[in-house]
């Protein structure tokens, strides 16, 4: 026998409605009639709106992945560029490879059907269907061995170090030459897992530059102590995300918002698959904080979001 269903309050799929010469925002709202992932890209946009626009809020932007081979790095620029968010975290990996581009080199589409053996032989590294030459790396070393004696030579933390590396960069699209100029500290405190990490080490043999990232310690958990409220867009997982959880669960600043972007599950008990919901229990999210758990390539949610981010907040 059918049962009587009381639908009262319950919120019906109403279908999207895609029109010609929509805008960006107003597509992103009709994702949110839809199920599945496209609702959870509007429900993000309007977390990270409202976090945005909390004016007593501490923005912090967790970059992990290849953004940056993937194509993002303009995007991620345009975030900065529009002070979407206060601090960035890191890995060293998107850094190098915003530097590859920052000297003149750049990545390139596979589009051949040569074995990975073939190409390691021609000197080409790939990175799913992108493409880097190993001249990148000698455009990275090349580039930085004529930047670092003009940077300070003392001990720095990461953060004081990318700002001023960011400083003497000359391309207008790199990512840490825009937030040096917005002056919006940069994080990475798995520096040593890069290439760059591996430059500055290199470079520290013979001179006094240094890059001690236990000092970031100290400098996160100010920016966070200082903080009324605190937020964050997390891509991809990994160290850059811990790194802002950690330093809220330890300032007993728990985020307030909270978006992430993954394709990484649960159940394995990592890190970048954990959903937020799982860090109220560490008090690293606050019980009532406004959360979104994003399962999508971040290379198709990023552009998404930061126009209809740009038209909502205009």
């Amino acid at each position: 026998m059918a049962q009587n269903i009381d639908w009262a309050g319950d919120v019906f799929i109403s279908h999207a409605d895609v029109k010609k010469g929509m805008s960006v925002s107003s597509f992103v709202k009709e994702l949110g009639k839809c199920g599945f992932q496209a609702r959870k890209i509007a429900m993000a946009v309007k977390v990270l709106s409202d976090m945005v626009s909390d004016k007593e809020c501490t923005k912090f932007l967790a970059l992990a992945g290849t953004m940056v081979p993937g194509g993002m790095r303009k995007v991620i620029c345009e975030f900065l560029r529009e002070k979407f968010f206060d601090v960035v975290v890191s890995t060293g990996a998107n850094l190098t490879h915003d530097l590859i581009e920052a000297f003149g080199e750049k990545h390139k589409f596979m589009d051949s059907e040569e074995t990975d053996v073939e190409l390691q032989v021609k000197g080409i590294n790939r990175i799913y269907n992108v493409l880097l030459p190993n001249r990148g790396y000698v455009a990275l070393e090349n580039g930085l061995r004529k930047l670092f004696p003009k940077l300070p030579q003392k001990e720095m933390s990461s953060r004081e170090f990318l700002y001023e590396l960011g400083l003497k960069i000359r391309d207008k699209n790199s990512i840490l030459k825009v937030a040096a100029e917005k002056k919006i500290p940069v994080f990475a405190p798995s520096l040593p897992d890069s290439v760059l990490g591996f430059q500055v080490w290199m470079y520290s043999q013979n001179h006094d530059l240094t890059v001690n990232t236990t000092i970031d310690q100290g400098e996160v958990l100010d920016i966070v102590f200082e903080s009324e409220k605190t937020g964050a867009l997390v891509v991809g997982g990994g160290v850059p995300k811990h790194y802002v959880a950690m330093a809220a669960q330890i300032a007993d600043k728990p985020l307030k918002y909270a978006v992430q972007i993954t394709l990484d599950r649960p159940e394995g008990g990592g890190v970048s698959g954990a959903k937020l919901e799982e860090a109220k229990s560490w008090r690293k999210v606050h019980p009532k904080a406004e959360t979104v758990d994003l399962v999508c390539d971040a290379t198709i949610a990023l552009p998404l979001i930061l126009a209809a981010l740009k038209d909502r907040l205009r």
